[in-house]
């Protein structure tokens, strides 16, 4: 665990309620702010077209076009107006003027529906005037006068005749709209404003901080001196030089106390470790190994050889005390790990003292196992090794319960199939695979048609059986390397892994696996039907099903995306008769 100094705790502990302060200050401040910018363009942009609305009332009425073109110069004078379109009582467009705003991916579409200025009219010399009236009227109208789409502002006004305000017009009668105006604000002078104002409170922030910083520098440095020296003493003893002695360098009652009590405490120990020293020469340099134990134990010297082993390791690996002692540890080995792995095993002892991990054993009846093993190296007081100490023991059991955790995890329980956890995993992992290489996916969608009422006739028994029965059948029809997995109830998805870089072809290649799994799931199933008295019948069922097929391949549609696609695709092929494939177009 990393460690501080004093000086650093009370530096910190007074920064982080100035940084949280300054944080929300800041956020505070650049939201408000923000706002107001925000705001006052919306309300600068609500004025002007209301303005325009009044002034172009007469060139509608009269279509008088070089009236409203003069208008709608005057209007792209004013800061931040982008664009002006107006129109009609029919919506349609009389006037376009200026250079509107064009999203990204809709350049050439644009410069499609674009049309120089007219010779003679008034407007930008060189420039095109893209017709957006159609994309404008579509964002923006009288239930949504604003709209935003991050790099322009929309703004709507009606031309109301008789000089009526739009939120008058409900209460007077003779209001009547003769036609409406949309100006297109540029939000990029705002932002520019936003951007200044940001680094300008980032600059004032960092200033303000840095200040306090070096306050708190020079205040913490007055604090922490003494405790300091102090502590420098402290660590002195603690690595072993027992002779350090303490001066009393402050006039602080509670500081001289620690310093006496230290000094005290130090000679103490001098003559303590004297003592100490002494025993330890006297005693055994190798601690009793406590053998017998639940784990099985084993000594070995440095070249491997068995010395002794303990009651469990005989229960673990059924050779005797006297069949192990004099062999090489080898003789567990099973086969499973390499070379490599061995090799890893004891540059790790040698460099860390110890090694870890699980390993699979052999017992002597030929039979292997899984187990948890740690070695440890005992070494004399050179560091030179004398003996290894090997404790085993076996998870055979813990194994087992892993893999049935797993498997209540990722599989059905009642057809062994991969469930909607694991489907998700595999698809993810299929999706990127069809980036890489550019081949189409195709993921299946299956229902099994009136599954419900085999259900409520013969019982949750005869319908297990025919799921399984069902699910053996469509893994019959694919590859080992596609997936077969049951999504819930009774429905299936199947996934077909690297199909063809033409969509053509992948088209045709799903097809051709989805009649084969539709042709399979049709057959006649032999059901057993229960009777009274513990007795039962067999029957013959049929149970055809409905297939939704969507292709997936080098796109940016998310894993939900593509199974709603392919459910799409098969509540498709049921509303037209079921038993059918259909395809997600």
């Amino acid at each position: 665990m990393k460690q501080y100094t004093i000086r650093q705790y009370v530096a910190w502990l007074t920064l982080i309620p100035l940084l949280i302060m300054a944080a929300g200050l800041e956020t505070f401040f650049l939201h408000d702010r923000s706002s107001g910018l925000d705001h006052d363009l919306r309300e600068r942009g609500k004025l002007i077209s209301r303005q325009l609305a009044s002034s172009s009332e007469y060139g509608v009425f009269s279509n008088n076009q070089p009236f409203l073109q003069n208008i709608a110069q005057g209007v792209l004078q004013q800061p931040d107006v982008r664009g002006v379109i107006i129109l009609n009582a029919a919506s349609e467009s009389l006037i376009e003027a200026g250079v509107f705003f064009r999203a990204q991916g809709n350049e050439n579409a644009d410069a499609d529906r674009a049309a120089p200025v007219p010779a003679g009219q008034p407007g930008l010399s060189g420039q095109f005037k893209p017709t957006r009236a159609g994309k404008a009227k579509e964002s923006v109208n009288l239930l949504t006068p604003i709209h935003s789409d991050g790099e322009s502002l929309w703004i709507f006004q009606p031309i109301i005749s008789a000089q009526v305000p739009l939120d008058e017009t409900a209460a007077s009668a003779s209001a009547q709209q003769v036609g409406a105006v949309i100006i297109e604000m540029d939000w990029a002078r705002t932002n520019r404003l936003k951007s200044q104002m940001v680094w300008l409170t980032i600059g004032a922030t960092l200033l303000f901080l840095m200040v306090n910083l070096y306050l708190i520098y020079l205040a913490g440095r007055s604090i922490t001196s003494p405790i300091r020296k102090l502590s420098d003493a402290v660590q002195l003893i603690g690595d072993g030089k027992l002779e350090t002695h303490i001066s009393e360098p402050t006039r602080v009652v509670e500081l001289n106390s620690l310093i006496q009590g230290i000094n005290s405490m130090t000679a103490q120990l001098q003559k303590e470790s004297a003592i100490l020293h002494q025993r330890m020469e006297e005693e055994t340099r190798i601690a009793a190994i406590a053998f017998e134990s639940q784990e099985g134990m084993a000594v070995t010297d440095v070249k491997g050889v068995i010395l002794r082993v303990n009651s469990a390791f005989t229960r673990i690996t059924g050779y005797t005390a006297q069949e192990a002692v004099g062999q090489q540890a080898r003789l567990l080995r099973s086969g499973h790990h390499d070379v490599n792995f061995y090799t890893a095993m004891l540059k790790s002892i040698k460099q860390t003292g110890s090694w870890r991990g699980e390993i699979w054993n052999l017992r002597k009846n030929g039979e292997t196992y899984p187990s948890l093993v740690t070695v440890t190296a005992v070494e004399k007081e050179d560091g030179a090794i004398t003996y290894y100490v090997i404790t085993l023991s076996d998870i055979t059991l813990r194994k087992a319960a892993e893999t049935e955790i797993k498997n209540l995890a990722f599989y059905d329980t009642l057809t062994q199939l991969p469930n909607r956890r694991m489907l998700m995993d595999r698809l993810s992992q299929a999706v990127a695979a069809s980036k890489r290489s550019g081949r189409y996916g195709a993921l299946m969608f299956l229902d099994l048609d009136n599954f419900k009422s085999l259900n409520d006739k013969y019982g949750h028994a005869v319908g297990d059986s025919l799921l399984i029965e069902a699910s053996r059948r469509i893994n019959s029809c694919v590859r080992e390397a596609d997936t077969v997995a049951r999504f819930g109830g009774d429905e299936f998805v199947v996934m077909l892994n690297e199909l063809d870089a033409n969509k053509a072809a992948s088209v045709s290649q799903a097809g051709i696996v989805a009649e084969k799994i539709r042709a399979a799931l049709a057959e006649p199933y032999e059901l057993t039907l229960p009777l009274h008295d513990n007795a039962s019948a067999a029957e013959v069922h049929y149970c055809t099903s409905s297939i939704g097929v969507a292709l997936f391949a080098d796109h940016d549609a998310s894993l939900d995306d593509i199974i709603k696609w392919a459910d799409m695709a098969m509540y498709k092929a049921k509303r037209e008769g079921r038993n059918l494939i259909r395809f997600y177009d």
